[in-house]
């Protein structure tokens, strides 16, 4: 019975902990792999290797509605989430192709401290009218957290912020866009925030912590099942080693 409850607890806070981020809960805490820089800041020059772009292809179904999908980049730093029909559908139902690519040329961000990389993201067909894409990117587990994703509209010089709507892992932040065009993360110049050190942004820690006490409450679980292993097969050697007793 105590393993019994012990698991449906687990079962039960990783539900909970699944609902409370967007898109969906984290697959692991391990630490991140370095982050990626287009231009690194000093203190990352050492070892730094260039981000990866991402490029993929998405069908048209039967029904003449594009497939869902997500294009990330090689390296997984920044992706593009959409569910069935978020673009235009060619009318020969032709593949619709989408491309993420780091760039280090962009227009000023005054007033912004930038804490990614930008990616610009594009595509063969628009978003259609309507409908939105999810953003995500990721941040380096050594600097600030980022508050904001904004947006550089495709023909624009202005950036444009677009908030956050959570994260889906450590040290991720995602936000909605109803358009592609180039994307960063970042947070006001002015924040009084440190230059460096890792943190935990877009409110994280509590998913983590979440994390935490399912494993915690999981490897209790072991010892249990295994004195219960241990216990029936001593009931079973016991029971193999009776002598009938024969009729009188």
């Amino acid at each position: 019975m105590r393993k019994a409850a012990l698991l449906a607890l687990a079962a039960a806070a990783y539900v909970l902990a699944a609902w409370a981020v967007t898109p969906g809960f984290f697959d692991g805490i391990a630490p991140p792999e370095p982050y990626r820089w287009v231009s690194p800041p000093p203190q990352f020059k050492n070892g730094n290797q260039p981000p990866l772009p991402g490029h993929a292809s998405f069908k048209v179904g039967s029904n003449g509605v594009l497939d869902p999908g997500t294009a990330f980049t090689g390296d997984g730093q920044a992706s593009v989430s959409f569910i069935p029909g978020a673009f235009v559908a060619p009318p020969d139902r032709s593949p619709v192709t989408m491309d993420i690519k780091p760039v280090s040329a962009y227009p000023d961000t005054t007033g912004v401290h930038v804490a990614t990389n930008v990616y610009c993201v594009t595509a063969s067909k628009p978003v259609a009218p309507g409908k939105d894409v999810l953003v995500t990117l990721r941040f380096s587990d050594q600097a600030p957290a980022p508050s904001d994703v904004y947006l550089l509209p495709d023909g624009s010089q202005s950036w444009r912020r677009l908030g956050s709507t959570g994260a889906s892992a450590p040290y991720t932040i995602s936000t909605r866009s109803t358009a592609l065009g180039c994307f960063m993360a970042g947070y006001p110049a002015d924040a009084g925030v440190k230059a460096s050190g890792p943190r935990v942004g877009g409110g994280q820690l509590v998913p983590i912590l979440v994390a935490v006490a399912i494993l915690v409450v999981v490897l209790a679980g072991v010892p249990l099942a295994v004195l219960r292993r241990r216990g029936a097969a001593a009931e079973n050697e016991a029971e193999d080693e009776e002598v009938p007793t024969p009729p009188s």
